[in-house]
């Protein structure tokens, strides 16, 4: 089969929905699929996709509806007889939606790591008129589209992100602090995302105050950039904790920075099916999390880790604490947490359940 994934994702954004359509990409590459990646030029997305040797086909997505866009995607629909495409957000579904009528490309699915789906008429034209199938990472997700009324069960597909179980977890704890400049010092609690208002590192910090007053000697890692860096750099100051903070900017290598971690939180009020809980888990590392889009399809019991209400500081602090005050609890809760990703959240089995999903569709037609 061939591909085509389309994210307009802005040139200097890295998220979950980009990493996913890379290791989708790939993964059905390396299986004998040929795939296409399209996206804003410069943009982090087609620099990683190019260097996994994946074709890439810069595109200035504004408009919706451009028809330039749309021409020349559809000359490229029908050059490399793509039959399936994968679109990010609404926008790129609608632009490449026109062009797979023109170009007669037999599949489009809308890949939803994050609710983007709306309740109301725009979208469900949209989707009536270009989408053959949602593909979801999270059943929290399907069941939010379920109660609109207008989407039926088998529409909307569920297939959990994956990650790769082999890669390398351990790591010179002394060689990393003294790569990122951090203090040889117990505990040290990581937060690893964006900073933007989903994420709500602000919620971090709050927490972090909370674990200090029982922990005085605990410090905090926050790995991730974003509008909102100024601002937590001045609401640490105020909460008298930013001597506490390490802010370490955005990183790639983010696993080395698990291994260094006692525990890692999870502050965000909306998410998918969240790539830090999963890259935590495989780490070994205990975590306490915001109940938040598809977090109990990863921690589905308390063994494997900690869930609280959304915004529920004070209980997130308390249970972090109990972790941090028990290296035993911390071990067997790390080390269920990496069994249970190993056995369930593979990037092999994502790879096949989609390649079965299209397939599936393929024959359908």
């Amino acid at each position: 089969m061939n591909f085509f994934f389309i994210n307009s994702i802005a040139p200097a954004v890295w998220g979950g929905g980009e990493k996913w359509m890379l290791t989708a990409a790939s993964g059905l590459q390396h299986r004998g699929h040929r795939c296409y990646c399209c996206g804003q030029p410069d943009s982090f997305f087609l620099q990683n996709c190019a260097q996994a040797d994946l074709t890439v086909l810069p595109l200035k997505i504004r408009s919706d509806f451009s028809i330039k866009n749309i021409l020349r995607l559809t000359r490229f629909f029908k050059q490399h007889q793509i039959d399936i495409i994968i679109a990010n957000f609404n926008k790129d579904v609608r632009l490449a939606g026109s062009a797979k009528k023109m170009a007669g490309v037999p599949l489009l699915i809308a890949r939803n790591g994050l609710p983007i789906l709306r309740n109301s008429w725009i979208y469900r034209l949209t989707y009536k008129m270009f989408v053959d199938t949602i593909l979801t990472n999270t059943q929290d997700i399907k069941d939010r589209y379920l109660s609109y009324g207008w989407l039926t069960d088998s529409f909307i597909r569920v297939i959990h992100n994956g990650i790769d179980i082999d890669q390398q977890i351990t790591f010179d704890r002394a060689a990393v602090l003294r790569k990122y400049n951090l203090p040889e010092q117990h505990p040290l609690i990581g937060f690893f995302g964006r900073l933007v208002t989903q994420k709500q590192p602000d919620k971090f910090l709050e927490i972090a105050v909370g674990i200090l007053q029982r922990i005085p000697q605990a410090r905090f890692i926050m790995a991730g950039d974003g509008p909102l860096r100024q601002e937590i750099l001045a609401r640490a100051g105020k909460l008298q904790i930013d001597r506490q903070i390490y802010l370490l900017g955005a990183r790639r290598q983010v696993m080395e920075l698990y291994s260094i971690c006692d525990l890692v939180l999870l502050t965000s009020r909306k998410e998918g099916l969240p790539n830090v809980v999963m890259e935590a888990m495989l780490a070994a590392k205990p975590v306490v999390a915001f109940a938040a889009g598809g977090v109990r399809e990863l921690i589905s019991t308390p063994a494997q880790g900690i869930v609280v209400a959304i915004d529920d500081i004070a209980t997130a602090a308390v249970k972090a604490i109990e972790l941090l005050n028990s290296d035993s609890l911390q071990q067997q809760t790390g080390l269920a947490a990496r069994r249970h990703i190993i056995a369930n959240f593979s990037v092999e089995k994502m790879i096949s359940s989609v390649e079965q999903l299209c397939s599936e569709l393929i024959n359908r037609l």
